[in-house]
């Protein structure tokens, strides 16, 4: 597994096996056979002997470096069908697809898989045995495509203390009732799971309107907050729309500065629901340049006081009235209230982020695999969770330069460089498909047996309970349908 492996080209290995073994005169190799990245060939020479050599070890007919190709595909988060079209431009002798999907299905999928439930079993115990079982943790779902015609919903939990994915849980949407419960599912399955390795004490989340009910009937004894960073975002965009409008050009400034104001409501009211409401709902004197008087609980703004001149907008004034209606919206006042005053999910997002690069949403995968992507996305996730900012050699701490989307080249930023990220999970992988195929199923019917008791829980396809149409009869009614043209 360790080797280093080679491109060698026809003419050089030709050359190199044109010298007899045995007495060094001078020979004719032939290849006999390949099988995928696998070579068979044979040597004679003038004095009539002959040797033969294969170009790696096999197990059983099956080439060792077929089975880690498939691997290496896998773990890299690469598209097998681009893989395997870069191997055939480059005239590369490689196995065909329908030989890399079952290298998937029988060996790749399920090592990745144990893999990541050991990994994740060795966590949950961890933190089970430690001083405190108590957890704060936050809760997010990704969808494999937008709108509401997805076909996975992941949902998962991380430990928002430890930085570490704690589950994740893949819900295909023909097991709810649609997509959009999905998320509720995923939560469910999640909060069902881990109820039993550890005690969740907070859980962040989005505003979803069906987590919230679940959570205030079921689950009323945890502390369940939103996170700021979807409020904030929810109402930027809301603003952005008014800004628009008819007159509503005078909005667009102030929206920067509302976002912060809703970071900064959490940040600085701890766990008081009324002072957060009327915090935030004071930010609609405040664009009027009122800042005394707002309420009882918040009597005037903390900041100092303001001589530059800045584009107040009018009280009662149509963009005025515009922003009032977005900021003391009865719904979001209420949400508010329950703004997470310490923890976000930013990191999930980050996570969403490792994900789309393992899975991406414009690749379409069947559920065994879009678990084994999920899980490795999870393994490498935990695994650097904890880089630390690069240094120079003279110890000077790197930073990057990044030009935020949204600013259009107009402002730029310094992000801190991390360490360069590890793959240790990768060798993990690799020694669980080798022990997959040596000892526990060294055969493909072995391991055919073995994957039809393993996927005994998965969804049924989206295609069962379509209408079959025999293809022949398909064919005749399109001939047919373009012969009358």
């Amino acid at each position: 597994m360790d080797e280093k492996q080679f491109l060698v080209s026809e003419t050089a290995l030709a050359e190199l096996l044109s010298v007899c073994r045995y007495c060094s005169a001078e020979c004719t190799p032939v290849i006999k056979f390949f099988r995928g990245t696998f070579i068979y060939t044979s040597s004679k020479c003038l004095n009539g002997h002959e040797f033969t050599w294969s170009s790696q070890p096999c197990h059983n007919t099956l080439p060792w470096s077929n089975l880690f190709t498939a691997t290496a595909i896998l773990t890299s988060g690469c598209n097998a069908t681009k893989v395997l079209q870069v191997f055939k431009n480059m005239n590369l002798q490689m196995f065909t697809a329908r030989t890399y999907n079952r290298l998937q299905a029988y060996y790749v999928v399920p090592s990745a898989t144990k893999t990541w439930d050991f990994e994740q079993s060795q966590l949950l115990t961890e933190i089970k045995d430690g001083p405190s079982q108590d957890v704060v943790v936050g809760g997010d779902a990704r969808c494999d495509s937008p709108g509401y015609s997805a076909k996975y919903g992941t949902y998962t939990i991380m430990d928002l203390e430890r930085k570490k994915i704690l589950d994740f849980q893949l819900v295909q949407s023909n097991e709810v009732k649609g997509s959009s419960h999905m998320e509720l599912a995923g939560l469910k399955r999640a909060m069902g799971f881990l109820k039993d390795h550890v005690n969740i004490k907070t859980l962040v989340t989005d505003r979803h309107s069906m987590v919230k009910k679940y959570m205030k009937d079921c689950h009323a004894e945890k502390n369940h907050y939103f996170d700021v960073w979807h409020i904030a975002k929810g109402v930027s965009k809301k603003l952005e729309t008014a800004s628009k409008k008819v007159s509503g050009e005078q909005i667009r400034p102030w929206i920067k500065s509302i976002a912060n104001h809703c970071h900064w409501t959490a940040s600085s009211s701890e766990d008081d629901g009324e002072l957060k409401q009327a915090k935030w709902a004071s930010v609609v004197n405040h664009i009027a340049n009122k800042h005394e008087n707002h309420s009882r609980k918040y009597p005037r703004c903390e900041h100092a006081p303001i001589n530059d001149e800045r584009l107040w907008i009018k009280e009662g004034s149509v963009p005025y009235k515009l922003m009032k209606e977005i900021i003391l919206s009865p719904f979001l006042v209420k949400d508010i209230a329950k703004l997470s005053p310490a923890h976000q999910t930013y990191s999930l997002e980050v996570f969403h982020s490792v994900v789309n690069h393992y899975a991406p949403k414009s690749t379409h995968f069947y559920y065994p695999a879009m678990y084994a992507r999920l899980s490795v996305a999870a393994l490498h996730f935990n695994e650097n969770s904890g880089r630390q900012q690069a240094s120079s050699k003279s110890g000077e701490l790197q930073y990057g330069i990044s030009y935020p989307k949204a600013k259009k080249g107009l402002e730029a930023v310094v992000k801190p460089k991390k360490t360069p990220p590890t793959f240790n999970y990768v060798t993990i992988i690799k020694q669980a498909v080798h022990e997959r195929r040596s000892s526990e199923c060294p055969s493909y019917r072995s391991a055919a047996l073995d994957i039809s008791v393993l996927n005994e829980d998965v969804p049924v396809p989206l295609t069962q309970n379509f209408e079959h149409f025999e293809k022949a009869a398909l064919i005749r009614r399109h001939s047919s349908r373009y012969a009358r043209r």
